[in-house]
């Protein structure tokens, strides 16, 4: 579900405010949603029990015991492109960035190391860096092998915005325009691999579990989500996996769904997916190298059911396997 940062705004913010009015959704806090990740978004963002590569921080850490490569991903998104908006006399493009390194399991776990970023050209932006570790209950519990695991993220969150001659004095940012806070991820992920449920996959996340402040005049604490997600992977056809998050936060429930099919061999991958907010298509190609080098390619493009004047939004990722 997309949801919209928060400011209180001034002469120079008047135009990003209009975007806000133009989604129709109330205004929410800062880094509740994340949209990153051109594979899960390509599924509706319907990732919390499948959470299989670097996007796995993002949705849920503990899906981090599922990845066997070291995998260094990047990724580029230009949201709702071809919207025009100014701050100033400056145009105003609205994109995110996402940077992650997640290890193949060692002896201690698995573990990984993140940056997310969200930005608007001259005006405001969002990183968060995200530490994160995983492992299977099974190593602790031998009775339930590999078909449990947790997962946590220690997260850095950082906000600011840009000030000038307009907004200098703008009350709201007397003690600064930038602020910081220190939070936390849990996750679970549960897959049997026999038995009457094999197959079946089902995630839980919380996120942003201690609500940090990270308002400027006033108290702006981010908001705690909990994720749900069901994946289904029909063993007569492992090739394509239907799955759907139940998302809540502040009060309101979400219901995103997507489905992902790998064909040729797990070279190209299909997806479709989307929720109250989007529609959302994408596609992945994958190349082996050699048996120890491999790199993936990923699109998807989402279409706003709320915001006019723009052709949708557009991401792509590229991973290399080692």
């Amino acid at each position: 579900m997309t949801h919209v940062r928060s400011f209180r705004p001034g002469f120079r913010f008047l135009p990003l405010a209009g975007l806000l009015l133009l989604i129709r959704q109330p205004v929410s806090a800062a880094f509740l949603d994340s949209g990153f990740g051109a594979r899960p978004v390509g599924m509706g963002q319907a990732f919390t029990a499948i959470a299989d590569d670097s996007n796995a921080p993002l949705y849920n850490p503990a899906g981090l015991v599922q990845i066997q490569w070291n995998e260094l991903s990047a990724s580029y998104s230009d949201l709702f492109s071809g919207l025009t908006l100014y701050s100033g006399n400056d145009q105003v493009h609205i994109n995110q960035s996402y940077l992650s390194f997640v290890s193949k399991p060692t002896r201690l776990g698995s573990f990984g190391v993140s940056w997310s970023n969200f930005d608007t050209t001259h005006l405001y932006r969002e990183d968060t860096v995200i530490l994160s570790y995983a492992r299977n209950v099974g190593d602790f519990v031998p009775l339930l092998d590999n078909m449990l695991a947790f997962g946590l993220n220690l997260k850095y969150l950082h906000r600011g915005f840009t000030l000038d001659s307009a907004t200098n004095s703008d009350p709201v940012f007397g003690g600064g325009s930038t602020a910081s806070g220190y939070t936390a991820d849990a996750g679970l992920l549960f897959k049997p691999e026999e038995g009457p449920l094999q197959g079946w996959r089902i995630g839980l996340t919380g996120q942003n579990l201690t609500r940090p402040n990270v308002g400027f005049q006033d108290t702006d604490p981010v908001a705690m989500e909990w994720r749900l997600g069901v994946a289904y992977q029909n063993r007569l056809a492992p090739w394509i996996v239907p799955t759907i998050d139940f998302t809540h936060s502040d009060g309101v429930t979400g219901v995103n769904g997507g489905v992902e099919a790998w064909l040729f061999h797990d070279m190209l991958g299909l997806r479709a997916g989307g929720n109250r907010d989007e529609a959302d298509t994408g596609l992945s190609y994958y190349q082996p190298i050699n048996k120890s080098f491999g790199f993936r390619l990923d699109y998807s493009f989402s279409v706003p059911f709320y915001v006019e004047g723009t052709s949708g939004s557009h991401r792509v990722a590229a991973t290399l396997y080692f």
